[in-house]
């Protein structure tokens, strides 16, 4: 499992996974709302990832610990 940070630039978000070098945008969200924010994440390129569900959108850059969508 890897662990990606998560950053914001303006309005976007960035996903790091270190053990890659890769830096991608992130394209969609599978849940973002003041509730809760994590699950499948897309990125570009079509990578896919899926993190926790966290309490709410998180304060930025984060660290969380990620494994590939199931769906790819």
């Amino acid at each position: 499992m890897p662990v990606v940070t998560i950053r914001q630039r303006g309005a976007d978000l960035y996903c790091y996974i270190a053990k890659q070098d890769l830096e991608a945008k992130i394209l969609d969200v599978e849940h973002d709302s003041p509730e809760r924010w994590g699950g499948a994440i897309s990125l570009e390129g079509g990578r896919r990832y899926y993190v926790n569900l966290q309490p709410g959108r998180p304060s930025f850059p984060i660290s969380l610990r990620a494994t590939r969508d199931a769906l790819v």
